[in-house]
């Protein structure tokens, strides 16, 4: 099995990008050979797919880079830094980078897993992705499936 999984907050602008990209496959119908997940803010979730059974798992979110707003780069999750501050695990708050190194010291069975990290404009409260982003949702979709289906 293949996943794609969205991480993210809806109330966040572009920080929403990994869930309104899930949301835009299953309303187009588009999740054929893999499953597509929402995860939301509860990354801790992730541990639902570390398991042999799990061939890939590509997780989409929105990504701090220096890059352009709308731009999106793919790496491994020990590539990633997380900037977060964190009282700890939780249900309310999520990392999904601190969630893989906690599976790693578990040891849990991690799959072959990438980032597809996507730059901002705004991460300020709000509903709603900002309009660099949410005109290419089709792009980061289609670009999203194609590279899960290179993992290896």
């Amino acid at each position: 099995m293949r996943v794609l999984i969205g991480v993210g907050n809806y109330s966040a602008c572009d920080d929403g990008i990994g869930l309104r990209i899930i949301e835009h496959i299953a309303a187009k119908g588009l999740d054929k050979g893999f499953h597509a997940v929402d995860l939301s803010s509860n990354s801790l979730n992730l541990f639902s797919y570390l398991h042999p059974g799990t061939e890939a798992l590509l997780i989409v979110d929105s990504a701090k880079m220096g890059k352009k707003p709308g731009e999106y780069l793919f790496f491994e999750p020990r590539a990633a830094r997380s900037r977060k501050k964190l009282a700890g695990f939780s249900t309310h708050e999520g990392d999904v980078v601190k969630v893989l190194e906690l599976a790693r010291e578990m040891r849990a069975p991690i799959p072959p897993i990438l980032i597809m990290g996507i730059e901002p404009k705004s991460l300020k409260a709000g509903m709603g992705l900002s309009k660099a982003l949410e005109s290419r949702l089709p792009e980061y979709a289609s670009a999203a499936i194609g590279k899960l289906f290179e993992i290896r």
